[in-house]
């Protein structure tokens, strides 16, 4: 749970998307993570120059852009002073079940639901290469602030999310808790309607919104299918965090000194 505090969750920028801060969340030992050291978020194509001064001023030095080539394209981040690691090329899921299930007309609100969930499922060994390096990164940066987000802030980002809190012993509880924010913080009808138009480009005429809806929500069902996975192959967050992610009993002392507060 968060603790009270002079700061807001939602970091407040005139561009910011789902603009999180994990900052305020007790451990199992008590601590409570720093405020303004790890923030979410979506994409920053829409940042004003005062949102440039805001994070600045914050001490962010590092920008992780889980998004692939083409989102970058299409919603290119503002210039933000810091440096930007955006070679991570994440994908989740595989979409094209979700063409091949309208096409048949298997999709329902019940099979689309389905097959994010598996999305989440399935990805624990294909998330490795770009989520240990992630990690690597924000052990590395613990003296500054770090921001990392996809093109939603909800999805790929929830999970590093996700990773991170665990890292720092806070309770799957918790965690679960800060990726359902998003239901809160992020509207996802512009989402839908760019779904929409690619359903209408490709001669699609008949669709129910309800089948959309799990591609552009989150669900409690996602974020558990993602961490239960992870407990099923490695045993435990831990394991996956040192086994498959490469982090040393060091690095996870580092960063709960760097990133917790007594």
């Amino acid at each position: 749970m968060s603790k009270a505090s002079a700061f807001p969750r939602v970091v407040d920028l005139d561009g910011g998307i789902n603009f999180r801060d994990l900052g305020g969340y007790s451990n199992s030992e008590g601590k409570t993570v720093k405020w303004r050291k790890l923030m979410r978020c979506g994409h920053l194509a829409n940042l004003s120059e005062q949102d440039l001064n805001v994070l600045e001023d914050i001490g962010v030095t590092q920008i992780h852009d889980f998004r692939r080539k083409d989102e970058q394209t299409q919603s290119p981040s503002c210039a933000i002073r810091a440096e930007f690691v955006d070679d991570y090329q994440i994908s989740i899921g595989d979409i094209s079940r979700f063409w091949e299930f309208l096409f048949e007309g298997e999709l329902t609100p019940e099979s689309s639901h389905e097959l994010v969930v598996n999305s989440y499922r399935s990805c624990i060994d294909v998330v490795i290469p770009a989520f240990s390096r992630f990690m690597r990164k924000v052990v590395d940066n613990a003296g500054n602030s770090s921001v990392f987000h996809c093109s939603a802030g909800k999805d790929r980002t929830g999970m590093a999310a996700a990773l991170i809190l665990s890292a720092l012993d806070v309770p799957r509880e918790t965690i679960i808790e800060d990726y359902l924010l998003t239901r809160q913080h992020y509207d996802s009808t512009k989402l839908i309607e760019i779904i929409e138009g690619h359903l209408r480009d490709a001669k699609v005429d008949n669709w129910e919104r309800a089948w959309l809806t799990p591609y552009v929500s989150v669900h409690q069902d996602n974020i558990e299918a993602f961490l239960d996975a992870i407990d099923h192959k490695y045993g435990s967050i831990k394991r996956y965090l040192t086994d498959a992610l490469g982090l040393s009993q060091n690095d996870l002392d580092s960063m709960r000194k760097q990133f917790l507060d007594d």
